[in-house]
């Protein structure tokens, strides 16, 4: 059945923003996530994220994964992190996906241009399939007033010599109200635009999403992120429940 869903309504600058990145991160995991062009130099991260889809009728029907990473800022303007994925299918048990290494980049100063921009850089290893790919694209942060707007536009590549042709492009975006920083609501999306060449809409989603970061006192702090989301094409799961749980220290 086709889903053709008016989901939201948008004004201003958030809604040219966001239309110019909906649709694009091509079949995304539920354990995918919105990376910040912002480095804090030092500063360790230790993460655990997670998801399950419900599609009916789908052999991906309540398909779980998760990712454990640790992360570190090596340099005032470089954050490098190394990430496990573990996949759960129906019926089955959790095994190890995959590995990746990320890197972001940060390209300007917080705050002191019209936006905010970096570069993510990843090379993944998936263990199931036995291949490597590369993912490089711009990271882009925008402040109108109390909202913070966040996009990731990625190219996907395998380099492996049995590797399907061609570069995938996909996206990650997030809209978020800032108040209390411990309790803040917004949205978020994932989706695909396929291959570099034969674009067209693969997978979208979209839902509400809540964030909050707690200060633990001694340079520690609790950050957590939560959605659900909802397929707007045919190729997107119906629901996907996402989370996302880092602990941050010097």
């Amino acid at each position: 059945m086709h889903r053709n869903r008016l989901f939201c309504r948008l004004h201003g600058p958030l809604a040219l923003l966001l239309l110019a990145c909906i649709p694009a991160l091509a079949q995304a995991g539920p354990a995918e996530k919105v990376y910040m062009p912002q480095v804090s130099y030092r500063e360790w991260e230790i993460e655990f994220r997670g998801g399950a889809l419900d599609w009916p009728g789908n052999p991906d029907n309540r398909a779980q994964q998760y990712v454990a990473d640790i992360g570190y800022g090596i340099a005032p303007r470089w954050f490098t992190e190394l990430a496990v994925f573990y996949a759960k299918t129906p019926g089955g048990a959790a095994r190890v996906e995959g590995y990746e290494w990320e890197n972001v980049f940060q390209l300007t100063e917080i705050g002191e241009h019209w936006m905010d921009v970096g570069l993510f850089a990843e090379f993944a290893h998936d263990r199931l399939e036995k291949k490597n790919y590369v993912e490089l694209g711009p990271m882009f942060q925008k402040e109108f007033g109390r909202a913070l707007v966040n996009l990731n536009l990625l190219f996907k590549r395998g380099l492996s010599r049995d590797r399907e042709p061609g570069t995938e492009f996909e996206y990650a975006w997030q809209w978020k109200w800032r108040g209390n920083a411990s309790f803040e609501p917004g949205l978020q999306g994932f989706g695909s635009f396929g291959r570099i060449g034969a674009l067209r809409v693969i997978e979208n989603k979209i839902g509400p999403a809540f964030f909050g970061r707690m200060l633990l006192g001694g340079g520690r702090a609790l950050k957590y992120d939560a959605a659900l989301l909802f397929g707007t094409v045919n190729g997107s799961p119906d629901r996907t429940l996402r989370f996302q749980l880092e602990y941050e220290f010097f």
